[in-house]
């Protein structure tokens, strides 16, 4: 969701803005050199976030930015749906206003993630190390262990987060071939930023309701 996004968007970005500008009118050789002097902002402008994302999470928790983070990424998401839809159903060269809207929306995009790579990098290693408060051993047992599982799953994310960078150019590849236009693929992407925020908010922000137990279920357990 956040690493995934930053790579595929990486590339996307300038491919969605060169596709717009030859819809416009200009030659294909124009339109890749005004979409390359757009596009590296992305990137650059959520490489400066990631730093950010990962001070905002020591203090208030990585788990509670990476929800913001989604939500945040979710009416980015929305924008480009809206700006993407109105084109759709306008004809003629892409104006100035959608050109704009797409710029503002993947910027956001970038930036979003950039925070949120910084938030959940953080939460890997304090979910860990949380968790190795439940095991039996020594301090210096569990130390290791969390520092060795985190490890590993820095590693995995890394591994997802470049499936997801192909995952999002492969759908916005299809949404062009299958119609012309990248609005199907935005949905995609809108409708997975809100299941992972979802699931980190159930998973990792939210406070479980303590379970209450009535006189006859405390009868049921054993001494």
């Amino acid at each position: 969701g956040t690493f995934g996004s930053f790579i595929g968007f990486s590339f996307a970005f300038c491919q969605v803005l060169q596709i717009n500008f030859v819809a416009g009118g200009q030659s294909p050789a124009d339109a890749a050199l005004h979409a390359a002097q757009i596009a590296f902002i992305g990137p650059l402008l959520g490489s400066i976030a990631r730093v950010y994302g990962g001070k905002l999470a020591d203090r208030v928790g990585g788990g509670r930015v990476t929800t913001v983070v989604f939500g945040g990424m979710i009416l980015a998401g929305a924008l480009l749906v809206a700006v993407s839809t109105y084109h759709d159903h306008t004809s003629g060269p892409v104006g100035t206003a959608t050109m704009i809207g797409f710029v503002v929306g993947f910027v956001a995009l970038f930036v979003l993630s950039g925070i949120g790579n910084g938030s959940v990098y953080k939460m890997i290693p304090s979910i860990f190390a949380a968790r190795s408060r439940s095991l039996i051993g020594s301090e210096a047992d569990k130390e290791q262990w969390s520092r060795a599982m985190s490890g590993a799953l820095i590693g995995f994310a890394g591994a997802v987060g470049a499936l997801g960078g192909v995952g999002i150019n492969l759908a916005l590849r299809q949404s062009y071939l299958s119609s012309g236009s990248a609005t199907a693929a935005f949905w995609i992407f809108l409708a997975f930023y809100g299941l992972a925020m979802t699931l980190t908010w159930f998973r990792y922000v939210r406070t479980p309701t303590a379970r209450r137990y009535t006189p006859s279920m405390l009868d049921s357990v054993p001494a």
